[in-house]
């Protein structure tokens, strides 16, 4: 007997929804196998077609993984954010495009000479200094990503301070130093929590981080900000489209 009550719809959306509901209801839960579908087909009172297209739905929409010869599985609880890395926005634009709030905490500001490449790259004499911004990023309160941004203190305002970090690090450059920042060159690197990054995300020693270190550059071309972001992978998904040539 069918469990399926049937409306309007095809049936393998309702047998869809159904799935979605058990899911929502943690009655599956991400990694859990599901029944063999016959099974399934069977508990929902509906042909096997029927079932397979349900889960064909799932599977597009990243719900379930289904493996030939082994079966259809409930997939790993998904980022809450997922961004082309291709394109270049804040983390503050990231987080309020998924309709949360933006917020920062432990914010430190400290100037210092860097004899290193990172200030070869700026063009920076043995004199000149860096202003290195550390903050946590949140989301709706939760944290979900730990930045460390680099800026040649010569760009800013001699009166320079965290306080007037009030807005994205993207939308104060534009609108206090007048600095456009036009593109990126990133690399991503999967790295794992030490006892400080663990800290400043609330997770444990060991679990996966996903850093993202860019120099960004203006639109004359120049070197303006080199930024060190390390990003919960429970929280972001970076992808990129690749072309063939």
């Amino acid at each position: 007997m069918s469990i399926i009550k049937k409306d309007s719809r095809p049936l393998y959306m309702l047998v869809k929804e159904k799935i979605d509901e058990k899911i929502e209801q943690g009655d599956y839960k991400p990694g859990d196998r599901l029944p063999s579908e016959s099974k399934l087909s069977e508990s929902f009172g509906v042909s096997r077609a029927t079932l397979r297209e349900a889960l064909r739905v799932l599977e597009k929409e990243g719900k379930v993984n289904r493996q030939q010869g082994i079966g259809t599985f409930i997939t790993e609880k998904a980022a809450l954010f997922k961004s082309g890395i291709e394109e270049l926005n804040s983390i503050t634009k990231t987080i309020e495009s998924m309709g949360l709030k933006a917020g920062t905490i432990e914010l430190e500001l400290e100037f210092k000479n860097e004899a290193s490449n990172l200030a070869k790259e700026f063009d920076l004499s043995t004199e000149e200094k860096l202003a290195i911004l550390h903050r946590t990023r949140t989301a709706n309160g939760e944290a979900v990503a730990y930045c460390k941004d680099y800026l040649p203190y010569k760009l800013l305002a001699k009166d320079f301070s965290k306080d007037k970090i009030t807005t994205s690090l993207f939308e104060f450059l534009q609108n206090e130093v007048n600095i456009y920042i036009t593109y990126a060159v990133a690399d991503i690197i999967p790295v794992i929590a030490d006892d400080f990054l663990a800290d400043k995300l609330e997770l444990k020693v060991g679990d996966p981080i996903l850093l993202l270190k860019q120099m960004h550059y203006d639109d004359r071309d120049n070197p303006v900000l080199y930024s060190k972001n390390y990003f919960r992978s429970d929280k972001f998904e970076f992808h990129v489209l690749r072309n063939r040539r």
